[in-house]
């Protein structure tokens, strides 16, 4: 979905008790666009009270809702469970959501935000996401919803959701790289100091790290085994031989303690050990590829770029470091 080439406004809906980092995460993202690309975005926090309390404390002033034009954004940051509640029941704010939202060229939620667009009926026969505890009930409270379980944000014709927190930073960039290009959003990236601008279908967990922690006994030396053998290929029956189950158990266990099978997971834990070498750009794109197990560099490329939504040579251009010795690979 293009956006006309002109100053776009971004709505921020704020609300009694809403999550703090759900808004200001986004919030600067599309300030320091304007600092790469003057005048691209008018930023604005709107709502029915001229001040509220955020859920941390702070209080934050609001304009009043304003008339909208078709190529504004709306964007409703999430809260806890009564906050949340509390603006569904907000009349004034929910007539102008309804409205506003038939004008305007994308909708997006952040967190619990997308149980107000849900109440809206704006997910209905759409796709979306929202913070990893609440999916459940989410998929309970909007059945004409396909609730997606392993996406840190989701794009769905103009309705956009995100899981939380600091994927409204993820959603937010997205956004940025649709209005403008690859290579401001990357600027962006690096100005924030986040590591990666992840594609919406990573998952809401996607580090070594975090996978570790997710392995029950049965799996528990499943990743550091992948780990000491990148380079090479390892089936399913590999793993599931290594790990003392069958194929049939070991998919099922994959699938029950990452929500990922087999493949997926060795294949992220490869990305993700690229990703760390190509910080150093001694080492030649096709030599990291050979390293993580990949048959050659086009096969590479094409993985990182699905996972990553940029090639090896943009990933490195804008995160190499200069002195090799302080590489982290």
């Amino acid at each position: 979905m293009s956006i006309p080439a002109k100053t776009k406004r971004i709505l921020f809906v704020g609300f009694e008790g809403l999550q703090m980092l759900d808004l200001v995460g986004p919030a600067d993202v599309f300030s320091i666009a304007n600092t790469r690309v003057p005048n691209s975005y008018e930023i604005h926090y709107v709502g029915t009270f001229k001040n509220v309390v955020a859920a941390n404390g702070l209080t934050f002033q609001l304009s009043g809702l304003p008339k909208v034009q078709s190529t504004d954004t709306i964007i409703v940051p999430g809260g806890v469970a009564r906050s949340v509640y509390a603006a569904i029941a907000d009349d004034e704010l929910v007539a102008w959501l309804a409205q506003a939202s038939s004008t305007v060229c994308r909708v997006a939620s952040i967190c619990s935000g997308a149980f107000i667009l849900a109440h809206l009926g704006l997910l209905d026969n759409k796709r979306a996401v929202t913070h990893w505890s609440a999916v459940d009930y989410l998929a309970k409270y909007a059945p004409k919803t396909e609730v997606e379980r392993d996406a840190i944000y989701i794009e769905d014709g103009k309705i956009w959701t995100s899981a939380g927190v600091t994927t409204g930073i993820d959603l937010a960039l997205a956004m940025v790289r649709r209005d403008i290009d690859d290579k401001t959003v990357l600027q962006i990236a690096r100005d924030i100091v986040v590591h990666m601008m992840r594609p919406g279908n990573q998952s809401q967990y996607s580090t070594p790290l975090t996978l570790q922690k997710q392995a029950g006994p049965n799996l528990d030396k499943l990743i550091p085994w992948l780990e000491s053998r990148l380079s090479e290929t390892t089936s399913v029956m590999n793993m599931a031989t290594e790990m003392g189950l069958s194929e049939r158990q070991f998919h099922r266990q994959c699938l029950l303690q990452f929500g990922r099978t087999p493949a997926k997971l060795a294949l992220e834990l490869k990305l993700d050990h690229a990703r760390n070498f190509l910080q150093n750009d001694r080492i030649p794109i096709s030599t990291i590829g050979e390293i993580c197990g990949f048959s050659d560099r086009a096969a590479f490329s094409k993985a990182f770029k699905k996972q990553y939504a940029v090639s090896p040579a943009m990933f490195r251009k804008h995160w190499k470091v200069n002195d090799p010795k302080k590489s982290i690979v």
